[in-house]
């Protein structure tokens, strides 16, 4: 009785530590504070209010190869578990079955006022990703970024 008792309490513990552990790959910036050292990291670009837990869902607008397009945040990230992969945009209207999305973000270079990136569009049919992509380069203005989220 005293061994299941002690096994039970120790499997408590080991399963409490487990439950308790929390994981990310991003690391968060200012947008004061991006520099030389981050060109070339991949990144997505918090925009307007800052969306940490998806509590506030801003829509921009992008131009994607001569096309305007509108797009709003997917935030996945809770304080606990921030995985860059559930950060991206989605494309507002899209009237067709396939659903795209902006990922993949690489920064460029940085002035003292703007950010460039090259981008990734991927496209989706019933959240299966499909063999088309589209890249293309853009820039935000620092004024109108919340934050920057940097994959580690």
């Amino acid at each position: 009785m005293k061994r299941k008792i002690g096994l039970t309490i120790i499997g408590a513990f080991f399963l409490t530590c487990l439950m308790a552990q929390d994981g990310s790959n991003i690391k968060y910036y200012e947008p004061s504070d991006l520099d030389s050292s981050l060109i070339r990291k991949y990144c997505h670009v918090d925009f307007g209010e800052e969306s940490l837990g998806g509590r506030i869902i801003d829509t921009i607008d992008i131009k994607v190869q001569g096309q305007k397009m509108r797009f709003y945040e997917h935030r996945k990230d809770n304080g606990f578990n921030n995985w860059f992969n559930e950060q991206y945009l989605i494309r507002v209207d899209d009237r067709s079955q396939t659903s795209t999305r902006l990922q993949n973000s690489r920064i460029d270079s940085l002035t003292a006022d703007k950010v460039f990136l090259t981008s990734v569009l991927s496209y989706y049919v019933n959240e299966s990703p499909i063999d088309t992509i589209t890249v293309f380069q853009h820039w935000y203005d620092r004024k109108n970024i919340s934050k920057v989220l940097i994959k580690n």
